[in-house]
């Protein structure tokens, strides 16, 4: 019965946790999200696959491929399994241990040497061992695990985001390129046949040397930036399979200019949307999750200190037979068994204890200080992300304007240089002017893309944990 009564007290021990509980803390009101992202009453809840919104299969399948075969997801996932394991082994120190032994020992004693005599001995048996989690310290060094856990999780879902994104930024500007190099050639054409026409004004004397130098240069200087263009092509080609972690030439699809180019036209977007979020778009996102874990697993940590300051105490047992002979060796003669319960107390250590305790506070703090800022850039990434894709907007109606115009004004020019009316260097200027009208118009179109990609990180890539 005592000994009941003894293990009941050491069991009802194990409740009596020191430290603090967690709480969250975070920085920003819902009236300050609200209010800093104009959000609407309306709150539509984002997809992981928010790219398919651009209708480009191409897109859809190096994504797809992506987020199966990415070598740095693959070594995320190594990471989240080598967590799990590290969890399940913390887990277990506050339980008993127990461990099984046998040996047979055998020694012949000296005739020589007084009270000398042979040793015979079969040992078999189990020992046990217990530090009593009584002031929570185990469960504190659990917990610090299951949050690396945590951690790694969110990382893998914040590496999801950050290669959807990477891989539509490339892919756009493969197409920006590609888009370019199609017009520079379509430009290159049209000056090789003005180009063409003034020879043979030169040849009757209609042009002079001038003309039909201007017009050689015109060809020969939109000639030298094919190149440069092409490299760009190739680059972002092979960036894509990096992403994608495969050689170039292994690419699940064909990354030639397409019929119908992603950047050829603005993409129509509802701007409405970029301020129809719900209130935990920020503390929801991945990268944010994983540093309120790293707060309480610091917190863990402090508790796990406090614990120091206290009492420890163990419980080993054993039990087992020893015998001189193999055949009487489970006998109830040869039964030896004993338990050594045992505490250790601190008592003096130079404040190392007391020490470690504000160092780890000081650490959670800092981890404290890290959320907080991640929460402000987070808010000013979106912020910035939905102003980014507005303005994007307004300025293609401008570009659409420009080029609309440069149309026209080569045209007129032509006409006039035809009726003598305006020299070659009008016609030449207003070529180079159309080019460079017609690429920043494909490099809006291309931001706009861009800039909606960025919109998407910045609230989280659809994979926020609710």
């Amino acid at each position: 019965m005592r000994n009941f009564v003894l293990l009941v007290f050491l069991f009802s021990l194990q409740a009596c946790h020191v430290g603090e509980d967690y709480s969250s803390n975070f920085p920003l009101s819902d009236n300050d999200v609200k209010s800093n992202l104009e959000l609407t009453e309306t709150a539509n809840i984002i997809s992981p696959e928010w790219y398919e919104i651009f209708k480009d299969n191409v897109l859809n399948t190096l994504i797809q491929d992506a987020l199966k075969q990415n070598l740095s997801l693959e070594q995320a996932k190594q990471r989240l399994r080598q967590s799990r394991y590290s969890y399940l082994i913390n887990s277990t120190t506050t339980l008993p241990m127990v461990n099984a032994s046998g040996e047979y020992e055998f020694s012949k004693a000296s005739s020589n040497q007084d009270y000398a005599y042979d040793i015979n001995a079969f040992k078999i048996g189990v020992d046990a061992s217990w530090e009593l989690d009584i002031w929570g310290k185990g469960q504190y060094i659990s917990d610090q695990y299951y949050e690396m856990m945590q951690g790694a999780q969110y990382s893998i879902a914040n590496l999801k985001v950050s290669i959807t994104t990477e891989i539509v930024l490339n892919y756009v500007n493969l197409r920006a390129y590609q888009e370019k190099l199609r017009i520079t050639k379509q430009n290159l054409t049209l000056q090789k046949e003005i180009l063409d026409t003034v020879i043979s004004q030169h040849k009757s004397g209609i042009a002079d040397d001038l003309a039909l130098n201007q017009a050689e240069y015109t060809v020969e200087i939109t000639k030298a930036s094919i190149p440069n263009l092409e490299y760009q092509i190739e680059t972002y080609k092979n960036a894509l399979a990096v992403l994608l972690g495969c050689a170039p030439d292994k690419l699940p699809v064909n990354l030639d200019t397409p019929k119908k180019n992603i950047v050829s036209t603005a993409f129509r977007f509802d701007t409405k949307k970029l301020n129809q979020l719900p209130l935990s778009v920020i503390r929801l996102r991945p990268d944010i999750l994983v540093s309120e874990a790293n707060i309480r697993k610091q917190n863990a940590a402090v508790n796990e200190a406090i614990t120091n300051l206290y009492p420890d105490i163990t419980l080993n047992a054993m039990f087992g037979f020893i015998s001189s002979s193999g055949h009487s060796l489970f006998n109830k003669d040869s039964q030896i068994y004993g338990y050594t319960p045992g505490f250790t107390i601190p008592i003096w250590n130079w404040k190392q204890l007391i020490n470690n305790i504000e160092l780890q506070k000081s650490a959670k703090e800092e981890y404290v200080l890290n959320y907080n800022e991640a929460v402000l850039t987070a808010l000013t990434e979106i912020k910035n992300a939905t102003t980014a894709v507005k303005q994007t907007y307004k300025a293609n109606q401008f570009y659409l304007s420009s080029v609309s115009k440069m149309l026209r004004i080569l045209d007129l020019t032509q006409t006039k240089y035809k009726n003598g009316l305006s020299t070659f260097t009008d016609v030449a200027t207003a070529e180079q002017n159309l080019l460079q009208a017609q690429l920043e118009l494909i490099g809006n179109n291309a931001e706009i893309l861009q800039n909606l990609a960025a919109f998407y990180k910045a609230v989280g890539g659809g994979y926020n944990f609710i």
